[in-house]
């Protein structure tokens, strides 16, 4: 079952905090393990888009691939970023990885139980994640995440599945999830 391309889940980030922001899509290290993973279908999507096949580097759970990273200035940015407008070149087919965001699917520092969290450097996730807004919207990204399409697309492709960062405030359990990866990730 493939993930729908335009989500329920809506973006609570007005366009033009993201615009003016610094954090997305820009990473320290050109190998960085929190560059967006597509699944075969999202890759499918943006190659046909005019991405370039080689840009994809596959993943452990031989489903995924994650996108490479390219030098600018002194870090790395997703290469289909515009640092110059801080705009996204597939937004509308962006990866399940990149439509979360602020949100992460991760695994919990035990390494036992797979979560939702929400990324503190999101200056926007963390100024407003203790408003009743931002708490609903939570809520709609649990059940967005924890829906069956969603969670069969993530158990096809476990390397959406991010390790723990310290960063993230953890909102929820993902239980099936945590069941149905826990013997991929022992």
């Amino acid at each position: 079952m493939e993930i729908p391309t335009n989500p329920k889940l809506y973006q609570i980030i007005p366009s033009e905090v993201c615009f003016s922001c610094d954090v997305c899509c820009r990473f320290l290290e050109g190998d960085s393990p929190l560059a967006p993973i597509f699944t075969e279908a999202e890759k499918a999507r943006v190659i046909a888009d005019g991405a370039d096949p080689i840009l994809f580097r596959p993943q452990a759970d031989g489903q995924s691939a994650q996108i490479q990273l390219k030098p600018y200035k002194h870090f790395y940015i997703c290469p289909l970023f515009e640092p110059e407008t801080s705009r996204c070149t597939i937004y509308p087919i962006r990866p399940l990885d990149c439509q979360l965001y602020p949100f992460a699917i991760m695994f919990s520092e035990d390494g036992n139980e797979v979560v939702l969290g929400v990324d503190t450097l999101c200056p926007f996730g963390e100024e407003h994640f203790e408003t009743e807004i931002f708490q609903q919207h939570i809520r709609a990204a649990i059940d967005y995440v924890e829906s069956e399409a969603v969670t069969e697309q993530i158990i096809a492709n476990w390397s959406l599945i991010g390790d723990y960062q310290d960063t993230v405030i953890i909102v929820h359990t993902l239980t099936q999830l945590s069941n149905a990866t826990s013997a991929t990730h022992a």
